[in-house]
Parts: structure tokens; C-alpha cells; sequence
């Protein structure tokens, strides 16, 4: 795009050329109250509904389907680690190069349009969707297994303790840092431009209509949203199944009387999902919207409360220390994907006295249970979590 004028479109309203509309769509007539209102394509959504039950019913009656899982999984990690590391690069090096460019200001809505929400609100709601669950879950866990567990670094006998503690938060902050939220990034950017300044519909096909015009109307398209659906249904379970494992050891810990057992999961599920349903049909406005921002109120206390009442000094030397640390090193862990280990095992590393990388630093085990996890949650989550508004390309990076 030579311009930014040049994306409005031939017709100068907003809308980005001729756009064909689905003939197969169903709406409700306009005035219907939001609780019944009906919007879809019902190709996309029973062909999804149909994929996601028959892995459900495959999950319950087949007893091997999770070691099945666990094997493809592996796979995944073992032939295409260099794929996973490799595209979130890309995608970083973009941002970093779209925030610089003149396209930074761009504007995701209307060029006359305000934001609907606040930053500091607009914020919160994506902070919580992206990171709630997981963030509590991995906080602090996530360092101290990377601390006490096998690794490259913890298996290096000649490393020092306190250079395997900072590696263990420099692990931490990779996963939750640029190489993460890049993904949500890119997607809003694409989501916000194709559907806030040209009036596309709000689905993932839409970000293909530069390359595949109106073909995103048809097979193609529908194509696109279910795997996007699927994607977002996986993302979705996985926090919201480490969350009620968490919620479940918690409520132990305060009860004893509250087993820790599947019947209580499943408890806190349905009422966690009651919860969720209410918000969403109360409005982006009003329930997500408290919500979110209760939830970015809370954490922000229990932060201080626990840096205040601990080492604050500490935590901030800590801190300061940590991002330094990151900033140096962010390139390395990018690109990192663990290659020697993965290939054959050290050749005469025991008679040179070297150190080996063995145990849970091969690449089927850490990094098939750390980055590339990480990376596969990240890009599911990125159609829920990657919706934006009238805010510019610079205030969503």
C-alpha cells in the first residue's frame, strides 16, 4: 500500500471495494433485543459444532486419546520446532518494523472515529482476556520449575546458582513477553483495519480479502473460521482447564472438606461458565467491561500488597535486573530451537568432561512442553483475544 489514502477504497466511504456479502447468512429482523438476536453462517458454525463434538465424544470413549494427543504433540515439536520459532520472529520483526513505519499511525476505525473505550479500559479487557488465567497459573510457578527442574541451564553443572535464577525469569519473560503478544498484536491489527475502517464482518476471513478477495465469502472463507473457531475453542479449554485445576487445589488448601476430584472441577466449570455466559451477553460494555477491569484492580493489589509486605527493594533490583537481562538476550531465545540437542547425543562429550544437555532438555520434553506449548496457546487464543477498535497500530503494539 503506496498510502495510507489509498486504503479507503475506491468507492470513499470506508469500505474497501466492491465487498460481496454472504447470501447464505442468517439475521434476525433488525429491533430484535441482543439476548435472541442471530447473526451466522450456518455452514461454518454446524460444520464447527460437528468437528468439536466428534473430538469431545473421541476424548470420552476413546481411552488412549490422550497419550494420542501427547504423541502428535511430540511430533509437532520434533519436526517443526524450527516453524513455531521461526514465524513468531517474523511476526515480531513486523510490528517492530509496521510501529516505526508511517503506517504506525494508522488508525484501525474510521479516520473520524474516537476510540469507544478508554485506554486504560481498553487495556484491562485485553489484559485479562490474553493473560488472566495463565499469568496466575504461571506466574510464579513458571520460574521456580525453571529454577529447580531440568534444563539447559539447570543441567550445567559449572553455571552459577544465582546466573540459573535469572535465567529462569529470562525463560518466564520470553513466553509472556514480545514473542507472545505479537500474536494477539498482529491479529488485531489485521481484524481492526479489514472490519473497523472497511466494514468487512468480524471474522477471521476477513483478514484474507486483500489476497483472496471475494473467495472469503465462500468455501475458502468458511475454511478459514472454522479452523479458527476450533483454534479459539482449544485456547479457550486450556485456561480455562488450568484454571480449575488451580481454583480446585486452592479451595483445598482453605477447605479440606473440598476434595480435590473431578466432580468439583467440573462444579467450577459450570459455574465459571454461568459466570462467563452472563458477561458476554450483558455487552462488551458493561459485563467484560467491569470485569476486566475488577480483575486488573486486583491483580495490581495483590502485587503491591506482596512487594510491599515482602523485599521491595529486592523485587525491584530483582526487576530492573530481569529486563535488562531480557533485552540482552531476547534475540538469542527467539531464535533458539534447541537443534544439537535435537539430532544425535553429544559425540565424546563424556570423555571431554563437558557438561551434556540430556533428561528434560531434549526437545520432545522441554521444548515440547515449554516454548512450542506456549506458542500453539498463544496463536489459538489470537482470533478471541485479537479484536480491536478505533485505536491506532502504535497504541496496539
Amino acid at each position: 500500500m503506496a498510502d495510507t489514502k489509498d486504503m479507503e477504497g475506491d468507492q470513499g466511504d470506508g469500505t474497501y471495494g466492491d465487498v460481496k456479502q454472504d447470501s447464505w447468512r442468517v439475521h434476525t429482523p433488525e429491533g430484535t433485543p441482543d439476548l435472541v438476536r442471530l447473526d451466522l453462517n450456518p455452514r461454518v458454525s454446524l460444520i464447527s459444532c460437528l468437528i468439536i463434538w466428534g473430538f469431545i465424544f473421541w476424548c470420552m470413549f476413546y481411552d488412549d486419546a490422550n497419550v494420542d494427543m501427547a504423541e502428535a504433540k511430540t511430533w509437532v515439536t520434533d519436526n517443526f520446532t524450527w516453524f513455531y520459532i521461526g514465524s513468531q520472529d517474523v511476526w515480531a520483526l513486523f510490528m517492530i518494523v509496521l510501529y516505526f513505519s508511517k503506517y504506525g499511525n494508522l488508525k484501525l476505525g474510521k479516520p473520524d472515529e474516537e476510540p469507544e473505550y478508554p485506554t486504560v479500559t481498553w487495556f484491562s479487557m485485553l489484559f485479562a482476556c490474553g493473560t488472566g488465567v495463565g499469568l496466575i497459573y504461571y506466574g510464579v510457578s513458571e520460574p521456580i520449575w525453571h529454577y529447580t527442574s531440568g534444563n539447559r541451564y539447570v543441567n550445567d553443572p559449572y553455571r552459577p546458582d544465582n546466573l540459573v535464577a535469572q535465567d529462569a525469569i529470562n525463560l518466564t519473560f520470553y513466553h509472556w513477553g514480545i514473542h507472545g503478544w505479537v500474536c494477539y498484536s498482529l491479529i488485531g491489527c489485521l481484524m481492526g483495519v479489514m472490519c473497523y475502517r472497511f466494514d468487512l464482518p468480524m471474522k477471521m476471513s476477513a483478514c484474507f480479502y486483500p489476497l483472496l478477495g471475494n473467495k472469503v465469502f465462500g468455501w475458502i472463507g468458511d475454511t478459514i473460521d472454522i479452523l479458527s473457531i476450533i483454534c479459539t475453542l482449544f485456547g479457550v479449554c486450556t485456561s480455562l482447564g488450568l484454571g480449575v485445576i488451580q481454583l480446585n487445589a486452592g479451595l483445598n488448601i482453605l477447605n479440606d472438606d473440598i476434595p480435590i476430584e473431578t466432580w468439583v472441577k467440573v462444579v467450577i466449570i459450570w459455574v465459571i461458565t454461568v459466570i462467563a455466559t452472563a458477561s458476554t451477553l450483558s455487552g462488551v460494555g458493561v459485563g467484560i467491561r467491569r470485569l476486566s477491569e475488577m480483575s486488573l484492580m486486583l491483580g495490581l493489589f495483590i502485587m503491591s500488597v506482596v512487594g510491599l509486605l515482602n523485599s521491595p527493594v529486592y523485587l525491584l533490583n530483582v526487576f530492573v535486573q530481569s529486563v535488562g537481562y531480557y533485552i540482552n538476550y531476547v534475540i538469542y531465545l527467539g531464535f533458539y530451537c534447541d537443534a544439537f540437542a535435537m539430532d544425535t547425543p553429544s559425540a565424546m562429550g563424556t570423555e571431554r568432561g563437558r557438561a551434556l544437555d540430556t533428561g528434560t532438555d531434549a526437545p520432545s520434553e522441554w521444548m515440547d512442553g515449554w516454548t512450542i506449548f506456549y506458542w500453539g496457546w498463544w496463536i489459538a487464543w489470537s482470533p478471541f483475544v485479537g479484536e480491536s477498535s478505533t485505536i491506532s497500530i502504535s497504541d496496539v503494539f
